[in-house]
């Protein structure tokens, strides 16, 4: 279980699927046996299907003391899934629809962190087998460089990089794209971080396409803006 905050409003997020497969106890909810569904402990129908939580449902899920529930703990263990981001980050969508970028980047590090820990580390990107890992990535590349634009910082375009040259994924169009705005507008100039991405790019050029070797020609022509800045 989570808790996010975005103004005034409280959003609470509890993983359903691990809190069918047996997850730990808590006075405050109760799982439908009919749907699957969270409800609170004091109801005796379901609020999503209707149906009358029986006795045994009616036992409420325990959850362990001590366990820190903020959203970096939460981050690091329990959201390494292509599911749990997604939940996440539609909720972020909105608070950077709003201009809340704080709060958006404040519900998306934990996650961004984990992806580019478990990249480095040459893991896969989440823990489920059942995940789409190249939706998860872009994804999460999308936010951090929407995060970049509306925080003016430039942590997420060291992000970009460095998740990219722990893949050794080539940029789509539309990022590298991006990123000429950005570096631009942001003046950034940490060439290391794009050096050593270019570095694994081009040992793999020799298998690209005519069009992937014009993306990194777009990349090499973002080395020299940043090199110029």
């Amino acid at each position: 279980m989570d808790r996010v905050y975005i103004g005034s409003q409280e959003l609470v997020l509890i993983d359903a699927e691990r809190v069918k497969e047996g997850a730990a106890e808590t006075d405050e909810y109760v799982v439908c046996e009919s749907c699957g569904a969270i409800n609170g402990s004091a109801k005796r129908r379901c609020g999503d299907c209707g149906k009358r939580l029986s006795s045994a449902a009616a036992q409420t899920i325990a959850s362990k003391r001590g366990v820190d529930s903020s959203s970096h703990a939460w981050g690091a263990e329990d959201t390494r899934t292509q599911r749990a981001l997604d939940v996440i980050a539609g909720i972020a969508s909105k608070a950077i629809a709003m201009g809340r970028f704080e709060e958006a980047e404040r519900m998306l590090l934990p996650h961004l962190d984990t992806i580019l820990e478990r990249a480095i580390a040459h893991q896969p990107l989440s823990e489920s087998e059942k995940d789409d890992t190249d939706a998860l990535f872009a994804g999460a590349a999308g936010y951090a460089l929407q995060l970049a634009q509306g925080l003016q910082n430039t942590r997420w375009i060291d992000w970009v990089f460095r998740v990219h040259t722990a893949t050794g994924r080539l940029m789509e169009a539309e990022t590298i794209e991006t990123l000429h705005e950005l570096v631009r507008v942001h003046k950034y100039a940490k060439a290391g971080y794009l050096r050593a991405y270019l570095k694994v790019i081009r040992n793999r050029a020799a298998g690209y396409s005519a069009s992937e070797r014009f993306l990194v020609g777009r990349l090499e022509g973002l080395e020299q803006v940043v090199s110029a800045n």
